[in-house]
């Protein structure tokens, strides 16, 4: 019993070491010799031994392969959507390496094929699939579908593992923007086959281990499901693109921090949108939010808030009012009194919360977010250019003032074509806008100057704006002169009114001729693109026909009902008295005062050229019109008085005919006179016309029973002249003439014998002395 027990003992031991060699190499060939020992019946007391034969067995091929993540910890098994394997936000091109090692868990050596599972994955992508050097790092490429040698791990060695070759998957992403956007999810996994080698007769055709011609999967699963996955997500910008804001970290085109001066802040603006057709108002402003770019300071400063000139060129700053959640800022530029092309300047500003810093190209765009093909672009410049309408623009840093360049940095993932800013995670990148466009006049009608702004970060694959937002210029212009039945003032024409200076004064609705009121319907357009209401003032310099001196007569305006405008002040002594404030007038649209002008009584026969100005009260723009006539006709009358001799009769006691007696002269009281006493009368001519009469002179008959003294006209002049029963002119003053002969006495300061004119509110007097018989 004894020793049967041994020899049990003896063939486990030899049944354990066959089991325990699953991790022999295959081929390697087992031989065991079996000995009996016993005590030799001859000789008590000695051991005798006898040996068997030797048998010998080939351990087989047991294959067995996986191929899993080189870091470890991580299981496979997975798919493209379930992998912990995963690289977020990556760009296009960008080369996504992910290690594994591939195993052989048999103990034969094994010719591994590795291709690439995309299932599931977005098109694209390339992956491949490489060697790791000893030292870490990428050896040769492994060809699609080519098979690696893995040997099977010694067990007779320590510390080295036979049966692992490393490899790297590289995954490389598309740059085509057809083929790459924010949405995609790319990925891959290797997959590993084994082809079979063995025969029908293992011990004659081992193989390795495999049914000749089978192609077996990984840990001999079913095939994809002892995959190992590594997901690619695509970066997915998130820029919001907006008007000037109050940013908590600005910095600037580089990414560096800003000083706040460079900022303007948002406080509040007044800008023309008051309500249209509100009266009287000379400042049509409202308060909204908005900022003004800040100047250039005198001197600089340290460093300056805006130096190179990315300041607003209008004196104190364009307005402009903000609305962030319309994603736009408006400009209301007064006028200059130039006709180079104007410019305003905005600030604008652009926020990252994409997860980490992107590189970002700025451009104008269109709606859909590509590139505007209205523009040209200089980079030398950093110039857009329309060549349609002229208008250009730059974007600014807002510290140096300089155009922001394009980038060339080779690290971008992809190129850049237009200027580039760099804006950290959680950070705001401030950028200046500076706008060009042509300022021909202030009269014609303007087109609002409309940009759209483009943000697009390179780390996407197609240009297109990640995010979009407008600035808005709105230009002004208007015109001013004579109403026109179509819109739009006239300039060409010289209406004429003409007025009686005598006549009665009316209102806006005088006729002509009748009265001593001119009026001139005008028209006031708005060809600008805000609401401005306007200021009105004229003069025309008349002259009074009495006097020679000049009278500056103010135009008032009314409105078309008829009713004087309001006036800029009420008070008399004021400059601004005479000034007349239009109602609020919206872009496009024209309002019809009227032109009124009250001529005083006495004013000398003529045309008079009326000046009118009108002011845009926001937009300044000066207007004039210098067309219009107001004649001045004739009027009055030449009034006559004789007046007789009689002592202490006091001056202006007795008039007549308008004209006042002289002293110790009388038209009506009675006198008396004896023959041979003379008979003096004083006749005085006085002309009430408002221009001089031409060829005048006093005419008289000698009364009956009286023969003429003499005749001398007083004061006297350089010379007279003198006519007798209508006979020629003659400087000899007549005297002895009987009754019934006419004498014309006259003024020929200009010694052409015929009579002067009598200068408008002038007198002739002449002394008639005649001789009672």
């Amino acid at each position: 019993m004894k020793r049967s027990t041994q020899l049990i003992a003896l063939m486990a031991a030899l049944a354990a070491g066959s089991a325990s060699a699953a991790g022999t190499l295959a081929g390697t060939t087992i031989e065991n010799t079996a000995t009996a020992s016993f005590e030799d019946p001859a000789n008590a007391g000695s051991t005798l031994n006898s040996t068997s034969n030797t048998v010998q067995t080939v351990v087989l091929p047991k294959p067995d392969f996986d191929i899993v993540y080189t870091t470890s910890g991580i299981a496979d098994g997975n798919t493209l959507t379930s992998t912990p394997v995963v690289t977020t936000g990556a760009v296009p091109g960008q080369v996504i390496e992910t290690p594994y090692s591939l195993v052989n868990k048999g103990n034969t050596p094994l010719n591994i094929v590795v291709n690439a599972d995309t299932t599931g994955s977005a098109a694209g992508a390339t992956v491949r699939y490489y060697l790791v050097n000893t030292d870490g790092s990428r050896g040769a490429e492994i060809p699609a579908g080519s098979a690696v040698p893995v040997a099977a791990d010694n067990p007779a060695t320590t510390g080295v593992d036979e049966g692992i070759v490393k490899i790297v998957q590289v995954i490389t992403l598309p740059t085509d923007p057809a083929l790459i956007s924010p949405t995609s999810v790319f990925g891959a996994s290797p997959e590993g086959t084994v082809l079979g080698t063995a025969g029908a007769d293992p011990l004659v055709t081992p193989g390795n281990g495999y049914a000749s011609g089978t192609t077996v999967q990984e840990e001999n699963k079913a095939v994809n499901t002892d995959l190992q996955f590594t997901r690619v997500t695509v970066f997915a910008p998130a820029l919001d693109n907006n008007p000037n804001t109050n940013p908590g970290t600005p910095v600037d085109s580089a990414g560096n921090p800003l000083p706040p001066a460079s900022v303007p802040p948002v406080t509040s603006v007044n800008v023309p949108t008051e309500v249209v057709g509100k009266p009287g108002d000379n400042t049509p402003v409202v308060s909204a939010p908005g900022y003004v770019t800040p100047a250039p300071t005198t001197p600089p400063a340290t460093p300056s808030p805006v130096p190179g000139g990315a300041t607003d060129p209008t004196p104190g700053g364009t307005p402009i009012a903000t609305n962030v959640a319309g994603d736009e800022q408006i400009a209301y530029p007064a006028a200059d009194l130039n006709a180079t092309p104007d410019r305003v300047v905005f600030t604008n500003t652009l926020t990252n919360t994409g997860g980490t810093t992107d590189v970002v190209q700025l451009f104008p765009t269109l709606a859909d977010g590509t590139p505007d093909p209205a523009y040209t672009f200089d980079p030398a410049t950093g110039v857009f250019t329309n060549p349609t309408t002229g208008v250009t623009i730059r974007f600014l840093d807002p510290v140096t003032g300089e155009p922001i360049r394009v980038s060339t940095d080779p690290n971008n993932p992809t190129v850049a074509q237009y200027p580039t800013v760099t804006v950290p995670n959680g950070s705001t990148v401030v950028y200046r806008t500076e706008v060009t466009y042509p300022d021909v006049n202030d009269s014609a009608p303007i087109a609002p100057v409309t940009v759209l702004i483009g943000a697009d970060s390179l780390k996407d694959a197609d240009l297109v704006s990640n995010s979009n937002t407008r600035n808005t210029i709105l230009p002004p212009a208007a015109q001013f002169g004579d109403a026109t039945g179509a819109q739009g003032a006239e300039a060409t024409p010289a209406p004429i009114q003409t007025v009686n200076p005598n006549g009665p004064t009316s209102g806006a609705t005088s006729p002509d001729f009748t009265d001593a009121t001119a009026t001139f319907p005008m028209d006031v357009v708005n060809n600008g693109q805000y609401n401005d209401s306007y200021t009105l003032s004229g003069t025309v310099t008349l002259i009074d026909a009495v006097t020679g001196n000049p009278v500056i007569v103010p135009v008032l305006y009314y409105a078309p009902d008829g009713s004087l405008l309001p006036r800029v002040s009420n008070d008399t002594a004021s400059p601004d008295y005479n000034k007349f404030i239009t109602p609020v007038v919206a872009p496009g649209t024209e309002y019809k005062p009227v032109a009124v002008i009250q001529v005083p009584a006495g004013t000398r026969t003529g045309d008079y050229t009326v000046t009118q100005n009108a002011v845009g009260n926001y937009s300044t723009i000066p207007m004039t019109d210098t067309n219009n006539i107001i004649r001045v006709a004739p009027a009055g009358s030449v009034a006559v008085a004789k007046f007789v001799a009689k002592a202490g009769v006091v001056a202006g006691s007795n008039p007549i005919n308008t004209i006042p007696n002289p002293a110790d002269y009388t038209a009506t009281g009675a006198t008396g006179a004896r023959p041979g006493d003379n008979i003096s009368y004083r006749i005085i001519g006085k002309n009430t016309y408002n221009t001089s009469v031409n060829g005048f002179f006093l005419s008289d008959t000698v009364p009956a029973n009286t023969t003429l003294f003499s005749v001398a006209l007083t004061p006297a002049p350089s010379k007279t002249i003198y006519r007798v029963d209508g006979g020629a002119w003659s400087a000899a003053a007549p005297t002895g003439l009987a009754a019934g002969t006419k004498i014309d006495v006259a003024v020929d300061a200009d010694n052409n014998n015929l009579p002067d004119a009598l200068a408008p509110g002038a007198t002739l007097s002449a002394d008639f002395i005649v001789t009672v018989n």
